[in-house]
């Protein structure tokens, strides 16, 4: 993949300058906005009904889903955590089951894992709950700058399933991400204002 130098310093600027605005956040703000965006996911996700979802676990200041997560559990909803998995050539993710009394472990960028459980297929999960640095109306999505997901998703890119919802604060909105051939969209966001569908 190669990235235009003017694209790529654009994006590292705006990857640091939304960080740092979320990482300011109040913490009472915070934990007022998480607890919104929990109670907008839990009213979506009553509608939906899903089966299987994969989320995060809240990382560098984002939103914390584990409340919905839980309820998720106690419903027999089946969860899944993403995991770097190391191979020669560049690292990638899978997608693996966890539940609350399963162990973690830290990976390599100090964000927890499970451990000793199997990998679930992509095409059986119902929704996934994409953490994201920015977002855009568009579905456009800026991440950490690995491109962890954009790789697990390409195969999936024209697919409704599994359904991409990213989440994040509307802080961390902008109006137009820069896009790449290779950046998978999402369908829609989650934020402490509701749920957004992707436009056009």
């Amino acid at each position: 993949m190669h990235i235009e130098p003017s694209q790529k310093s654009l994006k590292i600027r705006l990857r640091k300058e939304i960080r740092q605005k979320r990482g300011a956040i109040d913490p009472l703000q915070r934990g007022q906005w998480d607890a919104q965006i929990n109670q907008h996911l839990e009213e979506y996700t009553r509608q939906m009904k899903p089966r299987i979802v994969a989320a995060y676990l809240a990382f560098d200041g984002e939103p914390d889903l584990r409340p919905t997560l839980a309820g998720f559990a106690s419903q027999g909803v089946k969860l899944a955590l993403p995991v770097v998995q190391d191979s020669p050539g560049r690292a990638f993710i899978t997608l693996r089951e966890w539940s609350a009394n399963r162990p973690l472990a830290n990976n390599r960028y100090g964000i927890s894992e499970p451990t000793g459980t199997e990998d679930i297929r992509i095409i059986d999960i119902d929704l996934v709950l994409v953490p994201l640095v920015a977002w855009d109306c568009e579905g456009g999505r800026l991440g950490m700058g690995a491109g962890f997901y954009d790789r697990l998703f390409q195969p999936f890119a024209q697919k409704e399933k599994p359904l991409r919802i990213g989440v994040g604060y509307e802080l961390q909105r902008l109006p137009h991400i820069p896009r790449e051939p290779w950046d998978i969209h999402l369908h829609g966001v989650l934020t402490e204002n509701g749920m957004f569908a992707r436009e056009g």
